[in-house]
């Protein structure tokens, strides 16, 4: 699980490097004080809204090796970018 915090126009973390494998659960968890969209750069692609509250759970599958990013759009921020292998 990888946990989130956006609070007070900060994000944590930023720009963390994580490894999966390909068809397996990758899980972010998110706290925010602000409306927000998560957006996944992977094959599928995945967005979620995100939304001022805590505990909030987003799951994604990656179909295909390769990096991917996991972005918050709103703050213009990489939280993570996941190797897939």
């Amino acid at each position: 699980m990888i946990p989130v915090q956006i609070s007070q126009g900060t994000v944590t973390p930023t720009n963390a490097e994580l490894e999966a494998r390909v068809g397996e659960p990758i899980t972010v968890r998110i706290d925010s004080d602000v409306d927000e969209e998560l957006h996944v750069h992977s094959v599928p692609e995945h967005e979620f809204e995100v939304k001022p509250a805590a505990g909030q759970i987003f799951s994604f599958i990656v179909a295909i090796p390769g990096q991917v990013a996991i972005e918050l759009h709103h703050s213009d921020k990489t939280v993570a970018t996941v190797t897939v292998r």
